[in-house]
């Protein structure tokens, strides 16, 4: 069952679902929580995907630094980290969406779903299409919340505890 906002506000009083927001007035909406750009990187090199992860390769990234309070940002592939920490419990999943004034400026975003049990804070991929200008805090993307019918295996992967905040490389700071 997707969540709702008043069920959202009880989970966030509660330490849970979305940490450090820049304003929850604005940011939870009817249901789900608006997440903001905090760092743009864009990504360098190659990356290699196996069945097991043990040749698992994920490309270099590498910070984009703001122009003031804002990136122009060139057609390409980047990965912008959110202000927002992620914190599952065992029995919630999330599933990050664009922001369809987003889509209208040309940012085509690529998202995959977050496991219970996740906590961290991470990013979005985008493409962008055509010249974009995106300020920092800018609300990029809206992250929805479904209440699973029981408790699941708690997330225990690599990306547990990430941060692109403080490190620039995933899966490096568990």
């Amino acid at each position: 069952m997707l969540l709702t906002d008043r069920e959202i506000r009880d989970y966030i009083s509660r330490g849970l679902l979305v940490k450090d927001m820049v304003d929850p007035a604005v940011q939870v909406q009817q249901c789900g929580v608006d997440l903001t750009v905090a760092k743009v990187f864009a990504l360098h090199g190659e990356g290699v995907l196996d069945f097991t992860n043990e040749k698992r390769k994920l490309p270099e990234y590498a910070e984009i630094p703001a122009e003031g309070d804002f990136w122009n940002l060139a057609p390409g592939t980047y990965h912008i980290a959110f202000n927002e920490k992620i914190v599952l419990p065992k029995n919630i999943a999330g599933l990050l969406l664009p922001r369809s004034s987003a889509l209208v400026c040309g940012i085509v975003q690529h998202s995959a779903l977050w496991d219970p049990g996740y906590e961290g804070r991470s990013f979005f991929h985008v493409e962008v299409s055509k010249p974009v200008k995106i300020y920092k805090n800018a609300r990029i993307g809206q992250m929805i919340f479904f209440r699973l019918g029981s408790d699941a295996t708690a997330y225990s992967g690599a990306y547990k505890g990430e941060d692109l905040l403080r490190f620039a490389k995933r899966g490096t700071n568990v």
